[in-house]
Order: structure tokens, then C-alpha cells, then sequence
């Protein structure tokens, strides 16, 4: 009879020190969000102070961006409480503006 045990049993059944090879949602989540606020300061900033020519300008910019990035999401969450169903932003597009939520609508829709 073959051994169908899973290759990570014994890995955690060991007391051995050294690392787990496991990612739990706090640790997900923490890449995702390192991720963007690495991409956004070190990448944009340069860009938009380029633009606006101050410092002012840029913290400016950065205030009133995420102003609205907080207002999107929030609105994002109270449509998905609304229509609490599979598909995200294809239902929400096909429930807004009654067509089928095809492709072409939501791309219309979000462009």
C-alpha cells in the first residue's frame, strides 16, 4: 500500500526551529498592503511632485487621493452589502444599469 500522507505532515508534526511554510490572511493581507504603500510612495511620489512642483501640492494630492480611495471603498462595501450575491462588480454593474453585466457593460461602466 502506497503513503498518501501529505508531504507537509511530517514537516509539522517536528519540533524543529526554522520556518513554516504557511500564510494565514493577517500575513496576506500585510504583503498586499506593504505591496501598494511601496508602489505608491516610492513610485508616484516622484511623479506628482514633479506635477505639482511643491511639497504642499504633493501632500495635497496625497490628502485629497486618499480622501477618495476611502470613499470608494466604502461605497464598494455598501454595495456589496446591498446585493450580497456571487459575481462583485458584474452583478453590481448588471443590477445599476439593467443590462446583462456583460463584458462591454462593465468595461463601460468602470472606464
Amino acid at each position: 500500500m502506497a503513503d498518501t500522507a501529505h508531504p507537509l505532515a511530517d514537516t509539522r508534526a517536528r519540533s524543529e526551529a526554522g520556518f513554516v511554510r504557511a500564510i494565514g490572511l493577517f500575513d496576506g493581507t500585510m504583503i498586499v498592503v506593504g505591496s501598494m504603500i511601496g508602489s505608491g510612495i516610492f513610485i508616484v511620489a516622484a511623479d506628482i511632485s514633479r506635477q505639482t512642483g511643491s511639497p504642499g501640492g504633493l501632500l495635497l494630492t496625497w490628502i485629497l487621493t486618499g480622501l477618495l480611495t476611502i470613499s470608494a471603498a466604502l461605497s464598494y462595501g455598501e454595495l456589496a452589502a446591498l446585493f450580497p450575491h456571487a459575481g462583485g462588480s458584474t452583478f453590481i454593474c448588471a443590477k445599476l444599469t439593467r443590462h446583462s453585466g456583460d463584458f462591454s457593460t462593465v468595461g463601460r461602466f468602470f472606464w
